[in-house]
């Protein structure tokens, strides 16, 4: 990456750090994006060039997670299961790390009680989802059909979800893929 393209990245980094924390001391829908763009000092059409909307500003790393996600899988090491990596890839968040939980904590209630935020969350999930399925399906040893790999890829990112929200998290993703390796078995 060259410097411009660092120097830019480093801009859009500051905006949103900025925006959400002003979104979450003050209130989402307090917050226009004019005053995020003053308080930033760019142009709120300099603003919109880094973010497309409002809900953005608070997912700035959505591109680069799921890049994360599918590099996880398709990079794992020779003899290293999928889930085994996913798994690895899970308990190696930040969101888990129980130095943040105090921060993941006050973020996921922020997002849980912004309709807008949920929904914008929800549809960055559907994405996820749908390249996590087409990634399983391609580097699974056994054939996967589409509702099965799109089912498989909902239970882990949701295994994911569930261990940032959980008070043990290590504990709850580590039982969420044990369930998926092993099955029911009911």
């Amino acid at each position: 990456m060259g410097l411009r393209e660092q120097k830019k990245e480093q801009t859009r980094k500051a905006i949103s750090d900025l925006a959400t924390q002003l979104f979450m001391e003050k209130g989402y829908h307090e917050v226009t994006t004019a005053q995020i763009a003053k308080l930033a000092n760019v142009s709120v059409p300099t603003l919109f060039n880094y973010f497309p909307n409002k809900e953005s500003l608070v997912f700035d790393e959505d591109i680069e997670r799921e890049e994360r996600l599918l590099h996880a899988v398709s990079s794992r090491k020779k003899g290293v299961s999928i889930l085994d990596a996913l798994l690895d890839f899970g308990l190696k968040n930040p969101a888990i790390n129980s130095m943040n939980r105090k921060l993941v904590r006050e973020f996921r209630s922020f997002i849980k009680s912004t309709p807008e935020l949920s929904l914008y969350e929800r549809q960055i999930t559907m994405r996820y989802e749908s390249s996590l399925a087409k990634v399983l399906q391609k580097e699974a040893k056994a054939k996967l059909g589409e509702v099965e790999a799109q089912s498989i890829a909902h239970f882990i990112l949701d295994a994911f979800y569930r261990a940032s929200d959980s008070s043990r998290p290590h504990k709850t993703l580590e039982t969420l893929f044990a369930i998926l390796k092993n099955g029911w078995g009911e």
